[in-house]
């Protein structure tokens, strides 16, 4: 408790995101890796390989964007860094330890920044009652990348804004919570793609709670999002029992994909 404590206190980020809780989860995530990295120990070689292939399918050089880059449990940063020429982390928070893995590569950059580019507005309009804002990502500089990853973020990018919208706007009509949750996701594919040569995408597309081996409670997490088949799919123990319920364990199925086109239409 004392090193997250710790962590909360001196991690540099901006504002908002230490009031919608990104902190807190950058924080929280660090913890539960380091008393589950066993369990966890199959997915980040499983996600870390595919990194490593989807790459590879790049030609060497040029630029290179990870999304939801986080604590670089899953990215093996020194290959990515070896083979592209840079490499631009983003995430809302860049913990210390991922600061001092970023440090030892001088071809890699830190960016802070929102990719759904929703949340300032999100901000504004539960102060003010507005409705709710469409994701606006952000147009980011420098020449096209080569090779983008999403890393195990599109699932998760409506959670945070809808606890706010929950603590903050309860009266907000279902619906419209659906209609904002699934543009948020919709719009990082769309983005993700239109980013780089190469969009590249880990993301855990159903959530399973398992007892004694068996499914008990199974949940989509992909937001009514229609994707192709992935290319790679396993399995990610992300809390065994009693981590998160004292008989029940959760599970994560994960997709993963080599290359997304953009979707028709967009």
């Amino acid at each position: 408790m004392l090193r997250e404590a710790f962590e909360y206190l001196t991690t540099p980020c901006p504002p908002l995101a230490r009031r919608y809780g990104y902190l807190a989860e950058a924080v929280a995530l660090g913890a539960r890796h380091r008393r589950q990295r066993r369990a966890w120990a199959p997915h980040v070689d499983a996600c870390r390989g595919f990194v490593q292939e989807a790459a590879e399918r790049s030609p060497p050089g040029g630029r290179a964007l990870v999304a939801g880059s986080g604590l670089l449990i899953e990215v093996p940063l020194p290959l990515l860094a070896e083979r592209f020429g840079e490499v631009v982390l983003v995430d809302m928070v860049h913990t210390h330890s991922a600061r001092l893995q970023a440090r030892r590569h001088a071809n890699v950059r830190l960016l802070t920044l929102d990719v759904t580019g929703a949340l300032g507005p999100l901000d504004i309009a539960l102060s003010d009652g507005s409705p709710l804002p469409p994701p606006s990502p952000p147009d980011l500089p420098g020449e096209r990348f080569a090779f983008a990853l999403s890393c195990n973020l599109l699932s998760q990018l409506p959670l945070l804004p809808l606890d706010a919208i929950d603590r903050k706007a309860p009266d907000t009509p279902e619906a419209e919570r659906e209609r904002f949750a699934r543009s948020l996701a919709h719009s990082h594919r769309s983005w993700l793609a239109s980013v780089a040569e190469q969009a590249t995408l880990f993301t855990d597309t159903e959530s399973l709670w398992m007892e004694d081996g068996v499914i008990q409670e199974r949940e989509d997490s992909l937001w009514g999002l229609d994707l192709p088949h992935p290319d790679r799919i396993w399995d990610w123990d992300i809390a065994p029992a009693p981590e998160e319920d004292h008989r029940r364990s959760l599970r994560h199925r994960v997709g993963a994909w080599l290359n997304l086109a953009i979707p028709t239409g967009t």
